[in-house]
């Protein structure tokens, strides 16, 4: 596409008309930039700024230039989109062709962004998520304790509040009551079997 060629009007309608980005050269956006530089180059050049032929210049510098912003809010709306896809696949795309240089830069960026945004959420909520044990396992998931001082409100990972008083015995997720006692606020109470 030569710069003199440049329909952005046209463009921007193709765009919106696909769910998929559009072909469009790797140097799309630098052809752009020249082809707005000599209209307002030509702009620049008209004697009375208030002839008609400067008023047709500034009417086509102010739609060309809403052409090509909307042209850039519609297609990076179909790289997030894409990149969100890609970052909950199990094969990434690297890019996608059809892409300019800046927007392979902007699908990097995104997909990297989601993809270790998703990953540390996943292992917060698997650190945190309780696990499916029987009741003959409770023994090593649980400990039971008795409070030598009274402690906040707390979350176990179990996700259950514990408020605990001075001379409570209570049953504790084992790392909890772990805590407690290197704390010196609780002892371990062991049972006789």
């Amino acid at each position: 596409m030569k710069v003199e060629e440049l329909d952005l009007a046209n463009a921007l309608r193709e765009e919106r008309k696909s769910a998929e980005l559009q072909h469009l050269d790797k140097d799309f956006y630098q052809q752009v930039g020249v082809y707005l530089a000599g209209l307002g180059q030509e702009l620049s050049l008209v004697g009375d700024p208030f002839s008609v032929e400067a008023q047709i210049l500034q009417d086509t510098l102010k739609s060309e230039k809403n052409s090509v912003n909307k042209l850039i809010d519609q297609r990076v709306k179909k790289i997030v989109r894409r990149a969100l896809r890609s970052a909950r696949s199990a094969s990434r795309e690297e890019v996608l062709p059809g892409m300019t240089e800046e927007e392979e830069e902007i699908y990097r960026q995104m997909l990297s962004a989601i993809a270790s945004g998703r990953e540390a959420i996943l292992a917060h909520v698997a650190h945190t998520e309780r696990p499916l044990t029987g009741k003959k396992d409770i023994s090593r998931e649980y400990e039971i304790v008795r409070l030598l001082d009274s402690v906040p409100l707390f979350v176990g990972v179990d996700g259950r509040n514990y408020l605990l008083g001075k001379d409570d015995v209570a049953v504790l997720p084992a790392v909890h009551a772990r805590n407690l006692r290197n704390k010196k606020l609780a002892s371990e109470v062991k049972i006789e079997r």
